[in-house]
């Protein structure tokens, strides 16, 4: 399976002025034209805000499908530009229902592996100004993911993500995003989850609870 990287962000904190007050965020990346090196933590070039909650070894790099963006367009009848999502790369095609966490995948000279959807936080929404975004997000499945850097390199926009090993387990970013969200205490399913050996430190973490509580 292969994807083209249509967009290719960056960005570094700021503070923003929104209908609620100040924001210090990243969330506002800009589409560069150029090469950009790839390391372990992120793009050259691109920094998190809120480091407890972004970035780090095993959320580098957060990818948005780019035809998503015709969903929301016509959800809210309103255009938006690449990167509204605050991501890393935009790629046509793919998606998170035939995705799996633990999936890796050529991209330029990178090899990059998926980690944990994302999850759309308040960010999302006082960037847009629109309240119920992250609830919608979250309710359509269209929420994007997370992944680690397996193989640093350089990056161009236009280049290829290409599939190069599919994750045994075969556990779709989808059913992680539908257990979190609405199956939360189906023990086979979170058990399922947490086997696979590629999920996030972070999102292991959440899910351990959960088990716990279930």
């Amino acid at each position: 399976m292969k994807y083209k990287l249509l967009s290719l962000n960056v960005g570094r904190p700021e503070i923003y002025q929104t209908d609620k007050g100040d924001l210090e965020s990243a969330y506002r990346k800009t589409p560069v034209n150029e090469t950009t090196f790839l390391t372990y933590l992120n793009f050259k070039g691109d920094e998190q805000a809120d480091k407890k909650n972004h970035g780090g070894r095993d959320k580098a790099v957060c990818l948005y499908p780019a035809q998503h963006y015709r969903h929301w367009e016509k959800h809210y009848g309103i255009s938006f530009s690449i990167p509204a999502f605050g991501e890393n790369v935009t790629v046509e095609g793919i998606e998170e229902t035939g995705t799996h966490i633990g999936d890796i995948f050529q991209l330029g000279e990178a090899i990059v592996q998926i980690t944990e959807p994302r999850k759309p936080c308040y960010i999302i929404a006082r960037t847009h100004g629109i309240d119920d975004f992250p609830a919608q997000v979250t309710a359509s499945g269209f929420t994007g993911f997370y992944m680690s850097v397996l193989k640093e390199g350089n990056v161009t926009p236009g280049d290829m993500m290409t599939l190069i090993e599919q994750h045994p387990d075969e556990v779709s970013v989808s059913e992680v995003n539908d257990v979190r969200y609405n199956d939360r205490h189906n023990h086979h399913r979170i058990k399922r989850i947490l086997k696979v050996d590629a999920l996030s430190g972070s999102l292991r973490g959440t899910l351990e609870k959960m088990l716990r509580k279930a």
